[in-house]
């Protein structure tokens, strides 16, 4: 397969980035942060489905500054010979969409979820072995730039050998061993709570004969009880039955006796009640004999009232009339004063108008403008234009100058300033003479110019002066006018109110002539106040009389009533005393029917009845609780019975399950990952000794010894020297570990792969011997190994990778690119 463009907008330091790739070895090189590591993410990010966060803390960061949403396309061409493209979203909603070109476009293939999009990716890719794609890319393809060397370093061997069998893929069995631990230890200890629950559970279900022996002993003495219930409760209802009987007949004669004395007592309340109406009717004749006698002074009282009244009533006309008076006499007051006050107001406003009008004329003719100040102020655009003229020749002359001093040092150098290049011209003589003129005349130009632009500025600051001060003057002159406009307008509205004097006049001689006509309209009210004082002193001599009738009229009135009231009352009375004899008769008949002994006798042997019969009910009640409390311990005794049986049979399943665990654990995970390890190890360790043997051209031996430890061997004095870890230089580990690196490609079947620096630490024999070693690996030169990958991606600065690259990629910074 071969990756044949990338497309980045958004993504860190690429705005707005097209790489295209050949195939076979392609270089990226430029300064540090022009993006170089950034291509390797957004291909593993697109292509190989990678997180951002794997790249950087916060998805955030993979976006340009400032950036709310990037994309990385990425387009392949598979082996079948179909051309593809990849485009996956940077920020939020993020999307992954793969499309297939057809007939020169793009059409995209609908995934329902991200796990599609990877899944048929890997397949397109050749890297569908069951790992996850990003997982290969990370670990293998395309390893970050800090975890190149990674795992290859770790001292600790039990974690080298976690690491290379995640990279592998053989980690499962290990981890399966590890996690079947846990299993068969649940195993073991759910069996001992199995043996410990049937233990206990057996104790219990020992007791189930004696809880059935109890059940029947409960229903039958349920039963007796229940019979002698039935009997208790016959002799209960006939003892009722008669009982009933005495109380009727007790609670007649308590009827009877009880209305007697109720009528006894409505007897004694209706003799008190015709004595009282007996005084009533006596009061009544008296009250009406006094009415009799009072009533001619009560009529000369009335009349005295009614004259009253009337003279009342005019009284009160009089106080309306001077209320007006006084109204109107208060008014003529204020109207006077009104008068008098806007007469004076007149004056004084008359005063200061002429004044204020005399004052804004003097100002006006001030404001007049000066012939001199308007023609300075009208030179100002000129002036203006003339200074910026004379400042861009002096910026002109100046970049000139700054132009001629470059070329001067270039010169001086030795370099030609338009070519770049040693100057051919100058070498038999010193190139400062060809400067020194011109720059002379050019400074005599801009002393010149700094001379005039400085007299400019000075002509230019008067007429500014000048024009400011027309301006003010304008603003003064347009407030003179408003103000004069408005000391019109005030002097007509003194107008206006001079005109309205004659009217005020009016309205004051006006309200003193109502108030003298009011005063005339009260000479028929002079003699009102004796005429009222003579009219009371009469109403208050009969008022006596007046309150003696009207004390005793409504006792007179009743007369008539209250002796109709007294017949009544009489004649209820002889009734009462009728019914009273009746009453005592029958009363005495029903004491002679009523016996109060048996009525007792009966009613205790009820309440013995009673007392049995609920004694009796409790009884079956705790009975009924004690058949149901055993019932339900037997059914639980059951219960219990039934899950004996059933963690019988989860005992023997898990006695299965732990023999099964066993087996797998000694004889298959606990050997598989070993095996795997050793027979990888073996194969990937010859690959890398060839490669290895071409970047060091030495005769040491590269091999990947047990726990996945780098071991260099050559013979030493006659015999075979080991060395390894710390004992190693750092070139010889980073030749070693590219080596395997490129080993572990070819055993996981990727035929593409990413190298960020892979010189690190090599010296310049060992960095050119690694690129033809890339190429020879390429091509099948050398008889290293066979044909392996398609493309492969290099990050370096390294001149080595120049003569056997198929395209180098030069990374200008801020996104650039130049191939």
């Amino acid at each position: 397969m071969q990756i044949i463009s990338l497309q980045l907008k958004n993504v860190k330091s690429h705005r707005d980035a097209v790489l295209v790739f050949a195939p076979g070895i392609n270089v990226l090189s430029g300064p540090n942060g022009a993006g170089k590591s950034t291509i390797f993410e957004a291909i593993g990010y697109a292509l190989f489905g990678v997180d951002a966060r794997d790249f950087v803390t916060n998805a955030e960061r993979f976006l340009s500054i400032g950036a709310r949403k990037g994309e990385v396309a990425v387009t392949f061409r598979t082996d079948g010979g179909e051309t593809w493209r990849v485009t996956r979203t940077v920020g939020t909603p993020a999307k992954w969409l793969l499309a297939k070109e057809q007939g020169g476009a793009f059409e995209v293939e609908e995934h329902a979820k991200s796990e599609e999009t990877a899944a048929r990716l890997a397949e397109l890719l050749g890297l569908d072995n069951g790992r996850p794609l990003a997982e290969q890319f990370k670990l293998v393809i395309g390893p970050f730039q800090n975890d190149f060397l990674g795992p290859f370093v770790i001292r600790q061997p039990t974690k080298r050998q976690e690491a290379f069998d995640e990279i592998l893929g053989i980690d499962a069995w290990r981890k399966t061993f590890k996690g079947t631990s846990a299993l068969l230890a649940a195993v073991q200890e759910r069996l001992k709570v199995l043996a410990a629950e049937l233990a206990a559970k057996e104790e219990q279900v020992a007791e189930l004969p004696a809880r059935e022996e109890a059940l029947a002993g409960a229903i039958a003495a349920r039963a007796a009880r229940q019979e002698e219930l039935l009997a208790r409760e016959t002799a209960l209802r006939q003892a009722t039955e008669r009982l009933g009987e005495e109380e009727r007949r007790k609670e007649l004669l308590e009827a009877a006796e009880g209305a007697a004395r109720q009528t006894a007592t409505q007897l004694e309340a209706g003799r008190e009640y015709v004595a009282s109406q007996q005084r009533l009717v006596e009061q009544a004749e008296a009250a009406a004999a006094a009415v009799a006698a009072n009533r001619p002074g009560r009529e000369a009282f009335q009349r005295a009232e009614q004259l009253l009244t009337g003279l009342r009533e005019r009284e009160r006309q009089r106080r309306a009339i001077e209320r007006e008076i006084g109204e109107l006499d208060r008014l003529a007051v204020r109207l006077a004063e009104a008068y008098e006050l806007e007469v004076r107001e007149l004056a004084t406003a008359e005063a200061q108008l002429a004044a204020e009008g005399e004052r804004l004329t003097a100002a006006r003719r001030e404001l007049a403008a000066d012939g001199e100040l308007a023609a300075t102020a009208a030179r100002l655009p000129a002036l203006r234009d003339e200074l910026e003229r004379r400042k861009g020749e002096r910026a002109r002359l100046t970049g000139r100058r700054a132009g001629l001093e470059e070329g001067a040092a270039k010169l001086g150098a030795g370099v030609c300033p338009f070519l770049g290049e040693p100057c051919r011209n100058l070498a038999a003589g010193a190139p400062g003479d060809l400067f020194d003129d011109r720059f002379a005349t050019l400074d005599r130009e801009l002393a010149r110019l700094d001379a005039a632009i400085a007299d400019g500025a000075a002509g230019l600051a008067a007429a500014e002066g000048a024009e400011r001060e027309l301006a003010a003057r304008r603003v003064r002159g347009q407030e003179l006018e408003k103000q004069l406009a408005a000391l019109v307008e005030r002097q007509r509205q003194l107008a206006e109110r001079r005109a309205g004097l004659a009217e005020r006049a009016a309205r004051r001689d006006e309200a003193a002539a109502l108030v003298a006509g009011r005063r005339q309209e009260l000479a028929p009210f002079a003699e009102l106040d004796d005429e009222i004082v003579r009219a009371e002193e009469e109403r208050s001599r009969h008022q006596p009389a007046r309150d003696a009738c009207q004390a005793n009229e409504q006792a007179a009135g009743e007369l008539a009533s209250r002796q109709q009231t007294l017949v009544r009352y009489q004649g209820r009375l002889a009734e009462l005393q009728a019914q009273l004899a009746a009453q005592q008769a029958e009363a005495e008949r029903l004491r002679a029917a009523y016996q109060p002994a048996r009525h007792e006798e009966l009613r205790q042997q009820k309440e013995t009845l009673v007392a049995g019969v609920a004694t009796l009910r409790q009884q079956l009640d705790d009975l009924e609780r004690e058949r149901q409390r055993l019932a339900g311990e037997l059914g639980r005794l059951r219960e219990i019975v039934a899950e004996i049986g059933r963690k019988r049979e989860e005992q023997a399943a898990c006695t299965a399950r732990e023999t099964l665990v066993k087996f797998l654990r000694n004889q298959v995970f606990k050997n598989v990952s070993g095996q795997l390890s050793e027979r990888f190890r073996e194969e990937i360790g010859q690959r890398a000794d060839r490669i290895y043997r071409t970047i060091a051209e030495t005769d040491e031996e590269l091999v990947w010894g047990e726990g996945y430890q780098i071991v260099l061997r050559d013979l030493q004095e006659g015999g075979v020297r080991e060395r390894s870890d710390d004992q190693l230089s750092g070139g010889q580990t980073m030749s070693a570990v590219v080596a395997l690196r490129l080993a572990l490609l070819q055993t996981v079947g990727a035929r593409i792969a990413f190298f960020d620096e892979p010189t690190s630490n090599l010296d310049a024999a060992r960095r050119e011997n690694l690129a033809h070693a890339f190429r020879a690996i390429d091509v099948g030169r050398e008889e290293l190994t066979e044909h392996w990958y398609d493309q492969l991606f290099l990050i370096s600065h390294d001149v080595a990778f120049t003569e056997i690259t198929d395209q180098t990629i030069q990374l200008a910074g801020a996104g650039g690119t130049d191939s």
